[in-house]
């Protein structure tokens, strides 16, 4: 649910051209954006050709860095879906982000733009390029090398193909035909009426008594109430589930069809179009749709009192 992406690819293989076409603008942060944010273009003579390059400027790179890092943490620190345009060649430059992935609970995936690229077609798309986003053909060749010589990624990371990336951003649907029981745990219900937990049950817990003694339980799943608990104590906003052949959305407050949509369906598993929405998000009060299109459960709408079944 919190995600992260990384565009990988030397310049010339179409990270600026996969973002446009994903629409994914409002969700990425540039360093080359970032470095004309700080400094005017530049110009650069090029001797083999005799031409005068006017390029982004590099002179600005540390500052640049220290303010795409500020921007990853902070838009990490709130939970939102993150997209790094740069080259992430190397292990290192992928190893740089596994402090806030762990800090923040975070998925890391790369997206990989060199798989269908060699080094010749790179260098003609890289003098085909607009003026500004010209590069010394040098650092093309470096670059390429840098992928060549580390191909794979940390085994921590997912490594995804950009045919991939719509399916990344997707929230599948959990199984649970095979639990007897779902039982939803509200957050007045008294400790002396808590269920007891059996493996062969499943349970939601909104209840911090409740969680705090069977938190740790693979078959307990606890869910925020607030956009504290989502944002900094890592709760989940809601959860997709599929249980006697219905598909179930449990959250605190009704999760309207627009953060849902549009829900895929394959071989009968359910897939949702949520990667993009902020996970603060759902825990807005926000007037229900006069028709939902999945069954939902939610704290506001039940008895805070009483344990709750879902057949």
């Amino acid at each position: 649910m919190r995600k992260i992406f990384l565009l990988r690819g030397a310049p010339g293989s179409g990270k600026s051209s996969f973002i446009a076409r994903h629409h994914l603008q409002p969700y990425a942060i540039s360093r080359d954006q970032i470095r004309l944010l700080l400094a005017d273009l530049t110009v650069y003579y090029e001797q083999e050709t005799d031409v005068l390059h006017q390029v982004i400027p590099r002179h600005v790179s540390v500052l640049t860095e220290q303010m795409v890092d500020y921007l990853v943490k902070r838009k990490m620190a709130c939970g939102e879906t993150v997209i790094v345009d740069g080259t992430h060649v190397t292990p290192g430059s992928i190893n740089h982000f596994k402090p806030w992935v762990d800090r923040y609970r975070y998925e890391l995936y790369v997206v990989d733009l060199m798989q269908n690229n060699t080094l010749p077609k790179l260098l003609r798309r890289n003098e085909t390029r607009l003026r500004y986003d010209w590069v010394k053909p040098e650092v093309v060749k470096q670059m390429f090398n840098d992928y060549q010589a580390h191909p794979q990624v940390p085994e921590w990371a997912h490594l995804i193909s950009p045919a991939n990336m719509e399916r990344s951003l997707r929230q599948r649907e959990k199984l649970l035909d095979h639990y007897a029981h779902v039982v939803c745990v509200p957050d007045r219900v008294a400790d002396e009426d808590f269920p007891r937990v059996h493996l062969s049950n499943f349970y939601f817990s909104f209840n911090d008594h409740f969680t705090k003694k069977y938190g740790t339980y693979r078959n307990v799943i606890t869910l925020a109430k607030t956009r504290d608990e989502v944002v900094k104590e890592f709760k989940l906003p809601y959860f997709v589930f599929k249980f006697h052949h219905k598909h179930f959305l449990i959250s605190a407050f009704p999760v309207r069809n627009e953060l849902l949509d549009p829900i895929r369906k394959v071989k009968g598993v359910w897939s949702y179009n949520t990667g993009l929405i902020n996970v603060a998000d759902f825990l807005k009060k926000i007037p229900e749709n006069k028709e939902s299109h999945v069954h939902q459960f939610n704290l506001s709408k039940i008895d805070a009192t009483r344990l709750l079944h879902i057949w």
